[in-house]
């Protein structure tokens, strides 16, 4: 009779500890508040290992932005294509480009991998720095096709749509759906537990219409004019 083996588990290897300690470390502190040092110990390897395997700490950021940006910009577009596929005339409506871009994230929120969880907060994070950060560099090469490509979406969705309001609407949108994948709780404390921070399909729900709504009380209209939301703003009670 055959005796069963135990297998224990393959420790990870010395770069890939280094990766997901550095990951989960800046989606918590951000760039600036995070050391070499401090990645170090919770990956538990020498400091020098982590110099050693990716250089300084902004080529270090670098990698980790880099490991699952690609992966998060192709789920994000991937989304948006789907839905140019399934429109009658080829272009997404503005409620239907909305949800792509929602779902693209929320969707990677919701798997059980920890570390798309850590990762979409260190976005959210960054995305609050300072413009001059080192860390928003990686980020911008990462993201910038797909900013691009979903305002060209809006734009064909609203053709009347202002440029400033668009991509001012566009950056609410970001925001919003930077704010939810963040998950800090705040809401599930606001509404004293009657809303989770955690239930994207109820945040895609509420989120979309809002959006859409919102986006297009921008588009001009006869009654409006033809000045965008500037007018509209000079109009607005005090």
């Amino acid at each position: 009779m055959k005796q069963s083996v135990s297998r224990i588990p393959a420790r990870k290897s010395t770069k890939l500890r280094i990766l997901d300690s550095s990951e989960r470390l800046f989606a918590a502190g951000g760039y600036e508040g995070v050391s070499l040092r401090d990645i170090a110990r919770d990956a538990d390897v020498e400091v020098a290992l982590v110099s050693y395997h990716f250089g300084p700490k902004q080529e270090l950021f670098r990698h980790v932005i880099g490991r699952r940006s690609a992966e998060h910009a192709l789920q994000v577009l991937a989304a948006l294509e789907h839905e140019a596929r399934t429109a009658a005339n080829g272009v997404p409506s503005l409620e239907r480009t909305i949800y792509a871009f929602c779902s693209g994230s929320f969707e990677l929120a919701r798997l059980p991998d920890a570390g798309w969880k850590h990762y979409l907060q260190l976005i959210a994070r960054s995305a609050m720095s300072p413009v001059n950060t080192p860390a928003l560099k990686p980020l911008n090469s990462a993201y910038g096709p797909v900013v691009r490509r979903y305002c060209a979406a809006l734009k064909a969705a609203e053709p009347e749509l202002h440029d400033a309001d668009l991509y001012t609407a566009f950056y609410w949108v970001q925001s919003i759906v930077q704010r939810m994948v963040a998950e800090t709780g705040i809401l599930d404390r606001q509404s004293r537990g009657l809303c989770r921070s955690g239930d994207y399909e109820a945040h895609l729900a509420r989120l979309v219409p809002f959006a859409t709504a919102g986006i297009r009380a921008l588009v001009p209209t006869p009654a409006r004019g033809h000045k965008g939301a500037r007018a509209t703003a000079r109009r607005a009670p005090r």
